[in-house]
This record gives structure tokens, sequence and C-alpha cells, in this order.
């Protein structure tokens, strides 16, 4: 795009190129005016009845120079302000006609991402929830500590399942094997999406806090 310094220099010069041209050529016809007179006077005597016209005709011819030259100059700024005003305008248009389309863009692609993001995240929630070892972990998570039968029945997961998923768990530190508890129990230590809490340890106490047994979560 061009610079509107540039753009506004070049302007100057060009109006000032004309304003030139129509100054000369009102010069030309001031000089033509008075040849002619002097042509008329040459070799002739004249009276003060002839001299006053002359003058007359002078004044005359100057105030029209003056007032021609002026509408000359009107017009032709009047015509060159248009011209940039419009230009300006039509430049404006543009420029907010390609701002709404990038809002539009915009709008469209947010749109379109957070409608992707939504789809996304639920079917990394079904995936995450078909997996034994995630709805294990939340159980463990809620109740702290249970052992193998209170944790097949609280998820619905079969016994065996539960101590594969509860080794794996293990395995990651996320929970930790009571064996000091009869029966054994799986104690909660921490999870991906939370902060490890470093108070629950292997020296954990063997007691047991009340089981939550309101809400069983579906094996998919």
């Amino acid at each position: 795009m061009t610079n509107p310094d540039e753009t506004a220099a070049r302007t100057t010069l060009r109006i000032a190129g004309v304003f030139q041209e129509i100054r000369d050529s009102w010069v030309r016809r001031l000089d033509s005016y008075y040849n002619q007179i002097e042509s008329l006077t040459e070799g002739d005597w004249i009276d003060s009845q002839d001299l006053s016209g002359i003058i007359r005709e002078s004044r005359l011819a100057s105030r029209e120079a003056m007032d021609g030259l002026g509408n000359d100059l009107s017009s032709e700024l009047i015509h060159s302000s248009n011209g940039i005003i419009t230009r300006h305008e039509a430049e404006r248009a543009s420029l907010q006609e390609e701002i709404n389309d990038l809002r539009r863009s915009l709008s469209r692609a947010l749109s379109g991402d957070a409608s992707t993001i939504r789809r996304e995240n639920e079917a990394l929630r079904i995936a995450l929830n078909s997996v034994p070892e995630f709805c294990l972990l939340q159980v463990i998570q809620k109740n702290r500590r249970a052992t193998y039968d209170q944790l097949s029945d609280l998820s619905g997961i079969s016994k065996v399942k539960v101590r594969k998923a509860a080794k794996e768990l293990m395995a990651r530190g996320y929970v930790h094997l009571d064996k000091k508890a009869k029966p054994h129990q799986i104690v909660y230590l921490s999870t991906p999406w939370s902060n490890p809490e470093p108070d629950l340890q292997c020296t954990l106490e063997s007691s047991q806090p009340p089981l939550h047994y309101e809400q069983r979560i579906e094996r998919s």
C-alpha cells in the first residue's frame, strides 16, 4: 500500500504543476492584450478619451485575468480534492471490507475450533471411561482406600481385572498396596490430573473410612 505521505507529496506536486500552467496561460493572455494595445497606439496621437478607454479596458482585462485565474485554480483544487477524497473513501471502504472478512473468517475458525475441541474432549472422556485403570483410579481416589472385593463391587469390574488394573496403577505410583491390612487394601496416592499427596505413604493406618456405594461406575 502507498505511504500516505508519499501520496500527499505527489498530489501537492501535481496541483502545483497545474497552478503553474494556469498562471502561465493567463500571463500569456495579458501579454497578448497589452501587445494589441501597443500596436493600436503606435504612430498615432491619442487623446485623453482614448487613454481613459485604454485604462478602463486594461483594468477590466486585469480583473478578468485575476477572476479567471482564481476560478481556474479553485476548480482545479476542488477537482483534485474530490479525487483525493474519492480515492480515500474507496481505500477506506476496501480496508473496512477486508477487516470484516477477517473478522468473519476468524469467527468461523474459532467456532469450528471450539466445536472440534468439544468433540475431541467428549471422545477422550468416553475413551478414558472405557479404560479399567482409569475407572478404578477414580473409585480409589473417592474412597481413599478399599479392598479388592470392595473395588470390584464399587466399579463393577471383575476382581481379576481389578487386580490387574491395580497392579498397573501401583507400577505408575498412583496407588499403594497396604499389606498390613487384612485383607489387603489399595491406598490412594495420586492421579495424573492432580498433585501427589505426600502425607499418603506406606505408613498409612489401616483404618478404613466409610466407602461410597451410592454411585457405581459403569463399564463401557
